[in-house]
């Protein structure tokens, strides 16, 4: 996740740059990180839900990806400043 706010914050500051402009890329707090994985895991639960019991399959595929995007945000909550 560091490395991320890192690349980031270089492209902002080369876009500044550019255009005499002062644009900064927000720092989510930890908590705000662990609100986004309760999310992700609430609408992947969902739909993953949804499309076990409905015809529309895709919502599976959908609620997998929100679940695999938690256990991203889990995995960056460990190595948070």
């Amino acid at each position: 996740m560091i490395r991320m706010f890192k690349v980031m914050d270089s492209a902002c500051e080369t876009v500044n740059d550019n255009l005499g402009t002062s644009i900064k890329f927000p720092r989510p707090s930890k908590r705000q990180m662990k609100n986004a994985q309760m999310l992700n895991v609430g609408t992947g639960v969902v739909c993953v839900a949804a499309g076990l019991i409905t015809s529309y399959k895709v919502l599976s595929v959908i609620g997998g990806m929100n679940l695999l995007g938690a256990c991203f945000i889990e995995s960056q909550l460990k190595h948070f400043e």
